[in-house]
């Protein structure tokens, strides 16, 4: 994999970005929030952190043709995680804990979630957020 960053790359200039993300697991799919911040690549759950690392430790990176830019496939330490960058039908939202102040602007605009005012992620709004990661993790 190709990013921008290189190990000479101060952090504090690396871009950093996060979105709602949805772990996909089967039947279940977990909410968190997927982010990049000073050159790391980190997915938290409810559950906790699932993972976090480098990018230069990320071993497979790919955006499938068929998740139409809404979807990754990250492979970190060996463990492979699908992850999807929109709502799946029946998925709860992330928890409140997790949609902090870092989260909050790239959510994009949508329907507003009554309990919590953050907005729903729509397919298209996923689709989006995919673009934005394909342009950030690949150069």
């Amino acid at each position: 994999m190709t990013t921008h960053l290189t190990p000479a790359s101060p952090t504090h200039l690396a871009p950093s970005y996060a979105t709602p993300a949805w772990l996909l697991r089967g039947l279940t799919n977990e909410p968190g929030v997927l982010s990049l911040y000073a050159g790391r690549l980190r997915l938290v759950t409810g559950e906790g952190v699932v993972f976090d690392a480098p990018l230069g430790a990320v071993e497979r990176l790919t955006f499938p043709w068929y998740e139409g830019a809404a979807g990754l496939r990250v492979t970190v330490g060996g463990r492979r995680h699908r992850v999807s960058l929109h709502r799946p039908r029946g998925s709860a939202l992330p928890p409140p804990r997790l949609m902090g102040q870092d989260v909050e602007p790239v959510i994009g605009a949508g329907r507003p979630d009554g309990d919590r005012g953050i907005t729903v992620h729509s397919v298209l709004q996923g689709r989006g957020a995919g673009r934005v990661w394909r342009t950030l993790l690949q150069a």
